[in-house]
């Protein structure tokens, strides 16, 4: 079954998520009450051997680095802070304890990185080896990033240059940096992380916004070997997609050449009208269909 079509199907069975949380099904956190100036946040994500990675070619500790960092990413794509998670391992008889202990020094090293604390857990026999990690983070309320705000007119930007997901998807550092400088300076109107790829991400901000858009296909930035339909439909790269106004993304664009630094945010595109659909704009001037194919998960 069709991943996205499940998701819709979950989140209708699910209804109304009850008082007290805020944001359910259809963002990359819950968002649940807290106190009187933060959100709770909470996510989950899972690392299945044979679809997220290959013990032969990752080796085990990247596995267990990289099954905190995509949740640590969530939490950025909200403008939140992670603070505690716990694992859950699902653990083939073939691995032994220097190779699970090697897992978990990946977990704990990226935990320690962020300040993280690992806070529970379980562990199982597995045919394969299986990570669950859920997260639990916190945000200011006025600082809350979510899909569904995106406005008609707001330019679309990404960090970068987009990483190649198929490379480094093991390596790669978690946006937090850069969502929390955004969410402090300027007005965000929409975020996600890209996990699936730009175009099926994209699509959520636009589904979850209720309007259509138009990507150029030459203002994406691409790292070195990385290809325009890999970035648009591959994903893994985990880069921070957003939306602003024309007139904050101007505020941003000055601030960052007055404090000389590299821009790190470039500017792929715009939000349209739903009628107009999703829109991807090639070199030559051509319009062509963004699908919003991307990462299979399922």
């Amino acid at each position: 079954m069709e991943e996205l079509r499940l998701i819709e199907e979950i989140r209708k069975r699910a209804g109304s998520p009850g008082k007290g949380v805020r944001a359910g099904i259809g963002d990359d956190c819950a968002v649940l009450d807290y106190d009187s100036k933060k959100y709770l946040l909470w996510a989950a994500d899972m690392l299945v051997e044979g679809t997220h990675f290959s013990v032969k070619e990752a080796g085990y500790r990247k596995i267990g680095r990289k099954a905190v960092a995509v949740n640590i990413s969530d939490i950025a794509a909200m403008g939140g802070v992670p603070a505690y998670i716990t694992v859950a391992a699902g653990i083939p008889p073939r691995m032994d304890r220097t190779a699970v202990r090697a897992v978990y020094d990946g977990i704990f090293g990226m935990c320690k990185d962020h300040g993280i604390r690992v806070i529970g857990g379980d562990t199982n026999r597995s045919d394969s080896l299986v990570i669950s990690v859920s997260i639990i983070g916190f945000v200011e309320k006025k600082r809350l990033l979510r899909r569904n705000g995106a406005k008609e007119g707001d330019l679309i930007l990404v960090t970068g240059p987009v990483r190649d997901g198929r490379r480094d998807h093991l390596d790669f550092v978690p946006r937090l940096k850069e969502a929390r400088f955004l969410s402090a300076r300027y007005s965000i109107h929409s975020m996600i992380d890209v996990s699936d790829g730009i175009a099926p991400d994209l699509g959520r901000i636009c589904a979850e916004s209720g309007l259509g858009c138009k990507v150029y296909a030459g203002s994406i930035p691409l790292s070195r070997r990385l290809t325009l339909e890999d970035a648009l439909y591959y994903g893994e790269s985990f880069e921070l997609l957003f939306t602003m106004s024309a007139t904050e993304s101007r505020k941003l664009f000055l601030d960052m050449r007055s404090g000389r630094r590299a821009p790190l945010y470039f500017i792929i595109g715009e939000m349209s009208r739903k009628s107009g659909g999703l829109r991807l704009i090639r070199d030559e001037g051509r319009s062509v269909a963004l699908k919003t194919k991307g990462y299979r998960h399922l």
